[in-house]
């Protein structure tokens, strides 16, 4: 795809907003003062201009009455090529771009993580549960070092040139970790037990970890996904890019059995037997848990495998498991519904108040409220009608008459 391709993509995927203070910063005044030199329209260069903001995220544009010559400084060729290889390297499905210091830590967590399900998931791979626990570890340690360091710069160092290991900011078990963002127990001890998993492969050679640890790392890719999407914004999600890994065996529950049974390294053994024993075993952050059901089609007799949840309370129920579709809405269209359901007196001044009460700011908001809406294009919110609205008449109903 060409410069010019790329541009009416990002366009159509970000919203456009008028100008509200777009004045140019210095190094666009250079950049303007280049291609005003090379001959460009004035039109195609706050085309150039607002594109370059559109692929970052930002949302105020340049009207073209800006693009004037302005002061001493132009950008050089070298320059102007830099500007056009980094504005063309935006990937239309993240935004994120290779060329930029700010996204680097993103690339490499992601592909870090694709790279360690994909190798988990290929049949023929022996060593995958040795590599996922080598991969995954690296793609958290990015993402947990980014989000450090967007809160405060510097503080994924531990001293010049030298990082933070992830078990360093999650502490050691038992301590309550003072630095990580991360503070769900139960994900911090599924990162622990993956650490360990990484630290004894080194050194210990064994079989059927695939299986031993495949809850464990299963629900390490479903935290993955929700931290990543929840710190960096839903364009970041990776449920399009990786699927559910296909079978053509079935495992018998006597070769678990066997397997349980198998003379494990110690070292392996202790780590098996911690993560059965473990406080956490029943809590989907720290092993998330799928079973094939066997079901006998009475015309057939054919075995057919459906995916069941994991539910003690009841064993053998069936969990569909597919893409999550809700429609998207603003908040105009929620106060719009509200008021269709008979509360003509609601306005959005009501809407805020409604979430409001549940979290005191956006920032909040978009951080613990996923199950109600979502940030698009890395800055407006978006509601979840099917799930959001029924809470907004909730809190309308408790109001009694006072938005009738």
């Amino acid at each position: 795809m060409g410069l010019s391709g790329m541009l009416r993509n990002l366009k159509q995927k970000l919203p456009h907003t008028k100008n509200k203070g777009g004045s140019l910063t210095q190094e666009e005044k250079a950049l303007v003062n280049a291609l005003l030199h090379e001959g460009y329209r004035k039109q195609d260069i706050a085309f150039i201009i607002n594109q370059g903001r559109f692929a970052q995220g930002q949302l105020v544009t340049v009207n073209q009455a800006r693009i004037t010559q302005s002061g001493d400084v132009t950008a050089s060729k070298e320059q102007v090529e830099e500007y056009f290889k980094t504005l063309s390297a935006y990937d239309p499905k993240t935004f994120l771009n290779p060329y930029k210091e700010s996204d680097k830590r993103l690339i490499r967590s992601r592909e870090a993580m694709i790279a360690a399900v994909q190798t988990f998931n290929t049949p023929t791979m022996i060593f995958k549960a040795e590599i996922f626990a080598v991969l995954s570890n690296i793609a958290w340690t990015y993402l947990i070092h980014e989000k450090l360091e967007r809160e405060e710069k510097g503080s994924s160092e531990r001293c010049k040139n030298k990082s933070k290991t992830v078990s360093q900011i999650l502490g050691k078990e038992g301590q309550t970790p003072i630095q990580s963002p991360i503070k769900d127990a139960a994900v911090i001890e599924n990162l622990r037990k993956i650490i360990e998993i990484r630290d004894e492969v080194e050194h210990t050679l064994f079989v059927g970890g695939d299986i031993l640890f495949g809850a464990l790392f299963q629900a390490c890719c479903i935290n993955f996904e929700k931290y990543i999407t929840e710190w960096f914004g839903s364009s970041l999600s990776l449920t399009k890019e990786l699927s559910l890994v296909l079978q053509f065996v079935r495992l018998e529950k006597e070769q678990l059995v066997e397997l349980e049974k198998s003379n494990l390294p110690p070292a392996i053994k202790t780590i098996v037997d911690e993560i059965q024993e473990s406080e956490f075993k029943d809590n989907s952050a720290f092993q998330f848990k799928v079973h094939f059901m066997e079901v006998v089609s009475s015309k057939t007799s054919a075995d057919i495998h459906r995916l069941v949840s994991h539910d003690k309370s009841e064993p053998g129920t069936p969990y569909a498991i597919k893409p999550r579709d809700y429609a998207r809405v603003t908040e105009k269209e929620i106060v719009k519904a509200v008021q269709d359901k008979g509360y003509k007196n609601f306005k959005p001044r009501d809407h805020q108040k409604c979430w409001k009460e549940r979290w005191n700011t956006a920032k909040e908001r978009n951080e613990h409220a996923r199950q109600y809406g979502e940030v698009l294009n890395k800055r407006q919110w978006f509601w979840y009608k099917q799930t959001w609205l029924k809470e907004v008449l909730e809190f309308c109903k408790k109001a009694g008459e006072q938005f009738k």
